[in-house]
């Protein structure tokens, strides 16, 4: 019990810090930590935290992006790699993307939905199989920091 009153006296300290910010919805969960912070213009999170890894700019002072950070999933559904099956996947182990740039698709109900890069990085692993069900905002690849590697 005191470490979820350690937990939501945490996340109050936070938001007293994103007081005043364009930030629209911080999310948090407590096993195996997780903390999403969104901005209000829609652009990329300041802050995005899964477990021990952490990515986006600080919320007080913009340091750079450290270690990996997981690209999730939009919503259930099947995981593709690739556009179609005979063609190449969107992305492999050791590519560059850019933020925006389509990296899957994740069907639902026979609606292709794209899956894009959150920020400029390089893909440091590929988390699910292709034709796999995920859940939604389940880790799919992870990014490294661009200038890693």
């Amino acid at each position: 019990m005191a470490e979820l009153h350690d937990t939501v006296e945490a996340a109050a300290r936070l938001l007293d810090l994103m007081r005043g910010t364009d930030v629209r919805r911080l999310r948090l969960a407590v096993d195996d930590v997780r903390i999403d912070v969104e901005r209000d213009d829609g652009t990329p999170p300041i802050a995005q935290v899964t477990g021990a890894q952490v990515t986006g700019a600080d919320v007080a002072g913009g340091a750079e992006a450290v270690g990996t950070g997981a690209v999730v999933a939009p919503l259930m559904g099947v995981f593709y790699q690739r556009p179609a099956p005979d063609q190449p996947p969107f992305v492999e182990v050791g590519q560059h993307v850019h933020a925006g740039e389509q990296v899957a698709i994740v069907e639902a109900m026979k609606s292709m939905n794209p899956v894009v890069a959150d920020r400029d990085g390089v893909v440091a692993r590929i988390c699910v199989a292709d034709g796999e069900v995920v859940e939604f905002e389940q880790p799919l690849l992870e990014l490294a920091p661009a200038g890693s590697g």
